[in-house]
């Protein structure tokens, strides 16, 4: 019989799962999962993956979330519990273990409204702990659809200053920007246009998914949510978005200038990230030769991170025990904390 276990990463974005066989990463999926439209997605995306992955009868669940933040739910105590819930009811809550972050795993039938605290938005962690088991020294930067996390791994343990969302943003250890969701009007005020400077609209007129559709870097099948405006997603279509920024439409304008634009958006969330990672090498606790280890869709950048601040890379996927690497669909990097659950718990003693 397959010894096997799915990592669960329940955002409220996506949900994400990976499968562990015989202590070995044999499968990802990723679906979108918009849980502030209702937990009706949540329960066809948990049917999606569950039919890809085909796991066993027998097979241990572990989770983790960032879902519980959905304005769906009134408290993030009534997130987690939900959340909790709604998993249990495709795959048994018998079976299910909740990652407590440094305490562990906890049964899910054991959840308490105390537990909160520990079980809310510790996906991040996961990653960290489990890169931490496999590097001594690293800046692990995970950036997503919607949010980055840089986290400073150092004697193989993980530094950092915050846990919860509100302390890690306040230590520049979570930032609300991704490579897909993140509205171009959160990332500056003005645009250079035909030798001037020019004020954005504070409109959700486009995302970062148009930038990098008309860069060529935003992975095949990462964008899975509904464009800012419901239409294409097609380089035409992400040009006509971001012309809008500046109050124009596409055709007024050379192609070329739109693709500038989508450069420069690029150069400012990169800024934006590399004074978080500035921030965080300032604390003097990261050897010159320790490497960034990139995960996530937006994984591209940090590569860049990595080129710019003249540290080595890797990818976090080099880190977890992959039996196939060949590239179908999503892979391990671009679902980490999940990947990390299964791993972890693997190793948890109450978990057989």
């Amino acid at each position: 019989m397959r010894n096997e276990l799915v990592g669960w990463d329940i955002g409220g974005a996506h949900l994400k799962a990976c499968l562990l066989e015989d202590g070995e990463l044999v499968a990802v999926a990723q679906q979108a999962s918009p849980l502030w439209l209702g937990l009706e997605h949540f329960h066809r995306a948990a049917n999606a993956i569950l039919e890809s992955l085909q796991p066993g009868a027998e097979c241990v669940h572990a989770v983790t979330m960032t879902g519980e933040l959905a304005d769906v739910f009134a408290s993030r105590e009534e997130g987690v519990a939900a959340l909790t819930a709604a998993l249990g009811e495709h795959v048994g809550s018998q079976r299910m273990y909740l990652f407590a972050g440094h305490q562990g795993f906890m049964a899910a039938t054991d959840l308490r409204v105390e537990h909160t605290a520990v079980v809310a938005s510790a996906n991040w962690l996961a990653t960290a702990l489990y890169a931490a088991s496999r590097v001594r020294d690293a800046i692990l930067v995970d950036i997503g659809s919607t949010t980055t996390d840089v986290i400073l791994l150092q004697n193989a343990q993980v530094n950092v200053r915050g846990y919860t969302d509100c302390e890690r943003m306040r230590y520049d250890e979570l930032v609300y920007c991704g490579v897909v969701r993140t509205p171009l009007m959160s990332l500056g005020q003005y645009a250079p246009l035909d030798g001037n400077w020019v004020g954005l609209m504070a409109e959700h007129f486009a995302t970062t998914a148009d930038i990098y559709r008309l860069t060529g870097e935003l992975p095949e099948g990462a964008d899975q949510m509904t464009a800012a405006d419901g239409g294409a997603k097609t380089a035409a279509a992400s040009a006509r978005r971001i012309a809008r920024m500046v109050g124009l439409d596409a055709e007024s304008m050379d192609g070329a200038v739109w693709r500038g634009l989508a450069r420069y958006f690029r150069e400012l969330q990169l800024q934006r990230v590399g004074l978080v990672c500035e921030r965080q090498l300032s604390r003097g606790l990261t050897p010159p030769q320790a490497p960034f280890v990139g995960a996530g869709i937006g994984r591209f950048l940090v590569q860049e991170l990595a080129r710019r601040f003249s540290h080595p890379y890797q990818n976090i996927d080099d880190l977890y025990p992959v039996r196939d690497r060949s590239p179908s669909g999503f892979n391990v990097a671009d679902c980490a904390p999940a990947a990390a659950v299964a791993c972890l718990a693997r190793q948890w003693p109450c978990i057989k």
